[in-house]
């Protein structure tokens, strides 16, 4: 719980002048802030004060986001029409007395609920996300002292004092600072460190903007303030994004929706098939009740009894595969979704970039520019560059040190961490130099002059004097250059072509600074200096997003880029990531999504690749406005100010190393190296996934509506039931896993990441693969009856001739089994490349053979022991539907290739 000035403006007193504080404190002269908020600056609140605001407003905490319960995931497991219908022809089959066939039926059921909830338990054990964002102390002047306690105790008015290091304990109003810089990349995706003054900002600035305000969630990179609590708890920024999270509704995936309109088929195809077999029975004068025993034997025939329990196991071995390529999956159903992906919104600073200021070049006055991510290394007899360097090394207050490996690390302001870690690449030894040169003043940054300078003790006694800054100060503090080892007298003209080259860095959004020295012979530090060039920084491209975007453009994926970072900065990044190719990215403003519909905002988001400066709203809203406009979003992202967008999205992505707790906990998947590339592994493998599922999908309704028209037919024509309903479940439930299974776990497709995603509104059975199935089905079910007809003219109706058509089912499905490895290529392409088909075959056998051979099995299924004879049968059904179908694709690739010659 917790509350902002916004209640307490809520009294009769307050004025029309008080209004502005308490609406919007950034905006506000400080004085006015503390005078809203009933607060003293010197003495902070008494005791009394704090137990009354306290018991008014409640504690600094934010409720954590809570993880689904173990109940609810298993619930969840049932939560499907096929599943309904599986529970309701259990329920049929005890009414009916068929306690087996009832028996059988429940257990599928129970172990694919069980599967299904053991891979997302553990997966998604509960995370207490935003607890573990906020802090647990802070330094508090209460009483006119000051003390440290628990945030948790921080109430609005609170006068906190904070230094570099420190992690901002609620979101506060600025009143005093001195070189204050914040890190506020989780919270609003700025890619360096912002400069923050007590000085109000304009009542309309955006979040990223408010350089007045800290939040909580974000830290002190440098400097000291001193700060007013404004809000507290669930009402701060960070609070307020968990409501966003909280409130953002769970997306059912793609392929549950088309599972469970597959369902809602299925209810109707068993209802319709039960109802004609029925009435056809009865006007042929049969019984009425074994006619409708018939006609629920026909149903269970039907239904494809394994579809769940397969469909829940693929996406298990799914979840497994990813793992290994670093995608950590926390919901089941994403490991398909990813696959049907139409646009990737990325965050950038963390995601596609490295979330680390790196120096990309230095620009000396002589106009050569030494690129630091070049293959060819800077001269380093260099002394012009030398000399530049060093004053990044030695004006600089971050800490270097090199690990037990070598490695250099560095602590600090990241502008400055970059500068250390620049020098220690091109082979400085920093903590040398610094020797060499110890230091005997300093004057700070500050966002006022925006300059530091430091004076140094030389090796020969000299003092020098070090300036870097924004480059219009420097530039003016500066009366000569220095080129080509000369120092030139700097007229207006050089200050214009130094102060262009500034402008073409700026352009290319790197963060530029001026680097200056001067040998100190009098007391005079503020000018006289010589300019020595300019440093650009940046915020790098993490290495392999550009191939990865490539890749995503070619699989027909597109990348938006959502970020809370400088236009420039992102239109930038997004020119090098290439993010439209050849094309120059299209750039907006978060302000342009101010007052605008989801219908304008899906316009917008299809027209433009990059959105700047938005907040944790506009991405919400923009994920949104796309899903209206019926595209499949994955959101990618690891800050705070992802978190909502992750969890509306249709597929959300967070980062496992840097990314937040609140983004890992709202998302889907987690990569655990990082690696925006393995997001395209991801999808492969939900193509994948999909093109396998599909393949069982076509086994199991093309066999299963073979096994209808055989029975249908059979009793249509006066033969017996050639199958009994145990049977069919047997053959349902047990041996139709093993070669769904084998599918499944086909390999790859050639070239399926150069194909478009499909549609995100097609349907699982399209009427194309509906017309497929129903001619293949129709097929098998000749097949079976052939062979069921040859028995009844051998055996005569009974046990024998029904064991005949068991297994020439059994035959078909094998036989069909290499047809639905693909619906174009013949099956003896790649004849041994998924051997897990020969093992799915070997099962079948080895389950036949008990079905035949084990004396309870063979009891319970009323099988009879088969003679030579039959095994020729037998194996002709699974030779004539590879013939057949091998014949009508031969036939489909012919006139394929006539039509589309060279395609």
């Amino acid at each position: 719980m917790g509350t902002t000035i916004t209640e307490l403006a809520a009294q009769p007193s307050a004025g029309q002048s008080a209004e502005r504080a308490y609406q919007k404190p950034y905006a506000t002269d400080s004085v006015e802030v503390i005078e809203a908020l009933k607060t003293n600056l010197q003495r902070g609140l008494n005791a009394d004060e704090v137990a009354a605001r306290r018991e008014r407003y409640g504690t600094n905490t934010i409720q954590s986001i809570r993880s689904r319960a173990a109940w609810r995931i298993l619930l969840d497991q049932f939560a499907s029409l096929v599943i309904a219908l599986l529970g309701a022809a259990a329920i049929v089959a005890l009414v009916t007395g068929d306690v087996l066939d009832a028996i059988a039926i429940l257990v599928v059921l129970v172990i694919n609920a069980l599967v299904g909830f053991a891979t997302e338990w553990q997966a998604g054990r509960a995370l207490d996300a935003l607890r573990r964002q906020a802090v647990t102390t802070a330094r508090v002047r209460r009483d006119e002292h000051e003390i440290t306690l628990p945030a948790e105790e921080l109430v609005p008015g609170d006068i906190v004092i904070l230094n570099a290091g420190d992690h901002v304990p609620a979101d506060a109003r600025i009143l005093e600072a001195a070189t204050l810089r914040a890190e506020e990349s989780a919270l609003t995706g700025e890619s360096t460190t912002v400069e923050k003054s007590p000085a109000p900002v304009a009542a309309e600035a955006l979040l990223a903007e408010r350089s007045s305000m800290l939040y909580l969630g974000t830290a002190i990179a440098a400097g000291r303030a001193v700060a007013v609590v404004t809000a507290t708890g669930a009402e701060t920024e960070l609070g307020r994004i968990g409501r966003l999270v909280a409130e953002a509704p769970e997306e059912s995936t793609p392929l549950k929706r088309k599972l469970d309109d597959l369902g809602r088929r299925l209810v109707y195809l068993v209802m319709v098939i039960g109802a004609i077999v029925a009435f056809a029975g009865w006007l042929r004068g049969d019984d009425l009740w074994m006619m409708i025993e018939v006609g629920i034997s026909l149903a269970v025939a039907a239904v494809p009894e394994a579809l769940p329990a397969v469909t829940t196991l693929i996406l298990a071995l799914g979840v497994l595969r990813m793992a290994r390529q670093q995608a950590i999956v926390r919901r089941l159903a994403s490991v398909e979704t990813l696959g049907s992906t139409t646009i990737i919104c990325s965050d950038k600073t963390g995601t596609l970039t490295e979330n680390r200021m790196t120096v990309r070049e230095y620009h000396l006055p002589d106009g050569s520019r030494i690129e630091l991510h070049s293959h060819q290394l800077p001269d380093k007899n260099n002394q012009h560059l030398a000399r530049a360097i060093r004053v990044g090394v030695l004006c600089n207050e971050a800490a270097f040190h090199r690990d037990a490996d070598g490695t250099a690390q560095s602590v600090g302001d990241p502008t400055e961490t970059a500068l250390l870690l620049a020098a220690a690449s091109l082979g400085i030894d920093v903590v040398q130099q610094r020797s060499d040169y110890p230091k005997l003043d300093e004057r700070p940054f500050d966002a006022v002059t925006k300059r530091m300078i430091t004076i140094h003790r030389t090796t020969d006694g000299s003092r020098l004097a070090l300036l870097k800054g924004a480059p219009n100060v420097v530039l003016e503090a500066c009366s000569v250059y220095l080129t080509k080892g000369e120092s030139k007298a700097l007229d207006a003209e050089m200050r214009e072509q130094i102060l262009l080259a500034n402008r073409h860095m700026a352009e290319r959004a790197l963060r530029v600074l001026a680097l200056a020295e001067k040998q100190l012979e009098d007391e005079n530090s503020e000018s006289a200096y010589t300019f020595l060039g300019f440093v650009g920084m940046i915020d790098p491209p993490r290495a392999g997003v550009a191939e990865a975007i490539r890749q995503a453009q070619e699989a027909g994926i597109r990348v938006v880029m959502l970020t809370g970072d400088q236009i420039h900065t992102a239109q930038a990044i997004a020119h090098e990531l290439r993010l439209c190719g050849e094309a120059e990215p299209q750039a907006r403003h978060a302000r342009d999504l101010e007052d605008a519909s989801h219908q304008d905002i899906a316009q917008l988001a299809l027209t433009t690749d990059v959105f700047a400066r938005v907040s944790p709203e506009d991405k919400l809203h923009i994920v949104e406005a796309l899903q209206k406009a019926g595209e499949i979003v994955a959101v990618t992202g690891d800050g705070v100010n992802d978190a909502p967008a992750l969890k509306r999205a249709d597929i959300g992505v967070a980062m496992g190393m840097r990314g937040t707790e609140v983004a890992k906990e709202a998302a889907d998947v987690v990569l655990a190296d990082d690696n925006f590339a393995t997001i395209l592994s991801a999808v492969e493998g939900g193509r994948t996934i999909y093109a396998n599922i599909i393949r069982f999908v076509h086994l199991m309704f093309s066999k299963n509506l073979g096994t209808v028209l055989a029975i249908f037919i059979a009793i249509v024509i006066g033969w017996p039931l050639p199958l009994l309903p145990l049977q069919i479940l047997w053959v349902n439930l047990l041996t139709d896993v093993f070669p769904a299974l084998a599918l499944a776990l086909e390999p790859t497709d050639r070239g399926i990441m150069q194909r478009p995603p499909r549609p995100p509104d097609g349907a699982l059975l399209s009427h194309p693969f509906l017309l497929l199935i129903s001619w293949q089905g129709a097929l098998l079910a000749a097949i079976i009856l052939a062979a069921y007809g040859w028995a009844l003219q051998s055996y005569g109706a009974g046990s024998h001739a029904r064991t005949v058509a068991l297994f020439a089912l059994i035959g078909v499905q094998v036989g069909h089994m290499f047809n639905c490895r693909s619906r174009t290529h013949s099956a003896f392409e790649g004849f041994f490349r998924n051997p897990f088909i020969w093992g799915a075959i070997f099962i079948v056998i080895i389950l036949q053979a008990l079905a035949l051979y084990q004396p309870f099995l063979a009891r319970v299924l009323d099988t009879h022991k088969l003679n030579a004879t039959d095994w020729g049968i037998i194996a002709a059904t699974i030779i004539l539907p590879i013939l057949v179908v091998e014949i009508t694709k031969a036939i489909f690739r012919s006139r394929t290739a006539r039509l589309h010659p060279g395609s």
